[in-house]
């Protein structure tokens, strides 16, 4: 805590521990640029360090507003709802007792002992008093921890001004909260860079009135908001976030923050390249706007090294919903051909070629998110992602030679789903067990914001109200939950799909992570010799196959394994061998799709078994 600052910025649980809140760190290094001084208290770090960071960042992971339950007592004490928690939710209870090795008792002792001291500690261990603004970030389940503690602040400070943003304060969400805790003196709605730092003036300079546009403020009972229209568009000239006071406390916490590696969260570019033109239907992201604006790959590039160098640290998550295509070969290319050894997590869109996850891969891209979704054409259209099972398969090999782990889902439950696109899955997996299995599987979540929330009847979708969890943790008497939820229940006009399929789908996926998680993993590669291929076929581990291929079905193989290739392309391949013709060529192609060796979608043909060779 810095002598004198009058700023003070904070994160709250849940939010993760094991690395610094890129929202303090961004808007930390917009006011010290301008010269304002600012502390930011990443408070989710002290609790973390208390309960345990390892149990701190599973219940990060969990639904049903867990996180939110567990810091409700002092809120929203009169919440008769708040008691029926434990036993409506049994089963999350149940799942992170059995991960963590606590009795289910201790949680209910974490939401009326722990939880409430620890905010009694953070009040009174650093003195509130001395600042003229605290601003706390809000996203996911760090909602009703940031608003106790400002509550606790303004009832003890009332002469600081409290001011809350984050994905939880964006839209209407932010106007409903303004509207229901009359402690919050301000919300920023929407992006910040260019309403936060006018607003900080303001308040030092302790002038009131005409506030910024983006910023809500109270005349009288009248809720004041002029919306900002402008996105920040002067995304380049930001610099990296700044974050110092992350690391002076892990440094303070000394051998007991083990478990918090370092990991630097960096954006190189906003909103969504896809979505501008086809929106995600189910995507509830970039509530403003889908306009993508990006870093040049030279700045990140200097930035992502200027950070590494602070900070000591190579591990980087990108936050970006989805990379600019020019940082595959300006960015991750010219660190790969510096030799660099970093680890990055990025986001992306899964219609990559295998030269282009060589260049990620050589770059430190150790493991990324491709929003594959589905294995179904017809789901994935439904969706309006711009991409086939085909491209996500050939994703998901040169994935795994490449040796970058693929963070996926498949998402069911969509409208206008057939049996059809169930059974499809189920034929198909059993030729893909060898590669990296979805880590969950289930029913897609109805998100605000996206094109099934805003135009639900265009998609035969009725929303029947917030999800299930707010009102055992939220008082309805005091909150619109309908106007603060982001996620919704919901009900399809239709919805044909033999409920033993979705059930058969879901327990076959889930045998497709037991076998990736067992020793003996399922397998299949081939292996070149001068005039044959054998291809090793591992995908049943209990009656492994060895195939030996020659002539044209061993050039099929080969002329397959880069890119899915049409039969016209295959022909022109192989047509200076012998015996050539499609008398020939369509049996071994039926073959080989028939062995599950070749993959067919729509007439082209893909070499699903993954090269030995280390060096392609």
């Amino acid at each position: 805590m810095s002598e004198g600052t009058q700023i003070a910025l904070v994160n709250m649980p849940f939010s993760y521990a094991k690395y610094p809140s890129i929202q303090l760190g961004t808007l930390s290094a917009l006011l010290k640029s301008n010269g304002i001084p600012v502390d930011c208290h990443h408070l989710n770090v002290r609790f973390a360090h208390l309960i345990g960071v390892e149990l701190h960042e599973s219940i990060c992971e969990k639904r049903a507003l867990f996180g939110e339950w567990l810091f409700s007592s002092l809120l929203f004490r009169d919440n008769q709802k708040r008691a029926e928690y434990p036993r409506t939710f049994k089963p999350v209870f149940e799942q992170l007792s059995h991960e963590c090795g606590k009795p289910i008792g201790y949680f209910e002792e974490m939401a009326t002992r722990i939880a409430p001291q620890f905010l009694t500690w953070a009040l009174t261990s650093i003195n509130w008093g001395q600042y003229k603004l605290v601003g706390f970030t809000s996203t996911f389940d760090q909602n009703v921890a940031s608003l106790t503690m400002a509550k606790l602040i303004k009832d003890l400070y009332p002469d600081v001004t409290i001011v809350f943003g984050g994905a939880n304060f964006d839209g209407e969400m932010g106007l409903e909260h303004f509207r229901a805790f009359p402690f919050i003196n301000h919300v920023v709605v929407g992006e910040g860079e260019e309403s936060f730092l006018p607003l900080v003036r303001q308040v030092l300079d302790g002038k009131k009135g005409d506030y910024p546009n983006g910023v809500t403020s109270r005349q009288g009972d009248k809720i004041v908001l002029t919306p900002n229209e402008s996105l920040f568009s002067d995304f380049a000239k930001t610099g990296p976030p700044d974050y110092d006071d992350y690391y002076a406390l892990l440094a303070e916490l000394g051998q007991t923050a083990q478990g918090l590696d370092r990991i630097l969260l960096y954006e190189g570019s906003r909103g969504c390249w896809w979505g501008e033109k086809h929106h995600c239907t189910f995507c509830g992201l970039n509530a403003q706007s889908m306009k993508f604006r990006a870093k040049a790959p030279g700045q990140v590039l200097q930035e992502m090294a200027d950070l590494s160098q602070r900070y000591d640290a190579v591990r980087f998550r990108l936050v970006d919903n989805i990379i600019d295509m020019g940082y595959i070969d300006n960015l991750f290319g010219k660190l790969a051909e510096d030799h660099c050894d970093l680890d990055v997590f990025i986001e992306t869109k899964s219609n990559l070629q295998k030269r282009q996850i060589k260049a990620l891969a050589a770059g430190g891209v150790k493991c990324m998110q491709p929003g594959l979704e589905s294995l179904s054409l017809n789901q994935l259209r439904a969706m309006d992602k711009g991409v086939t099972p085909m491209q996500n398969i050939v994703c998901l090999k040169w994935s795994l030679y490449y040796h970058v782990m693929v963070s996926w889902n498949i998402l069911l439950g969509f409208p206008g789903e057939t049996n059809e696109d169930y059974q499809r899955q189920l034929d198909l997996i059993p030729s893909l067990l060898h590669l990296q299995p979805p880590e969950a599987t289930g029913k897609f979540w109805l998100q605000r914001f996206s094109p099934y929330f805003t135009r639900p009847h265009e998609y035969g979708i009725h929303i029947t109200g917030p999800g299930m969890a707010y009102e055992y943790v939220y008082d309805t008497r005091q909150v619109d939950l309908k106007k603060i939820a982001y996620d919704f229940e919901y009900e399809l006009d239709n919805w044909p799909v033999d409920p033993h399929l979705y059930q058969e789908l879901v327990a076959v996926i889930e045998g497709w992570q037991r076998m990736h998680r067992s020793a003996d993993r399922p397998f299949l590669y081939y292996s070149k010799a001068p005039n044959y291929v054998t291809v090793y076929d591992g995908r049943n581990p209990n009656s492994p196959i060895r195939r030996r291929y020659e002539g044209l079905a061993a050039l099929v193989i080969e002329v397959c394994n880069e890119a899915a290739k049409s039969i016209e392309q295959i022909r022109t391949a192989v047509a200076e061998k012998p015996n050539c013709d499609d008398a020939i060529l369509l049996p071994i192609l039926s073959e080989l799709t028939a062995q599950r060796v070749l993959y067919e979608e729509r007439g082209r043909y893909f070499t699903l078994a993954i090269p030995e060779n280390p060096y392609l």
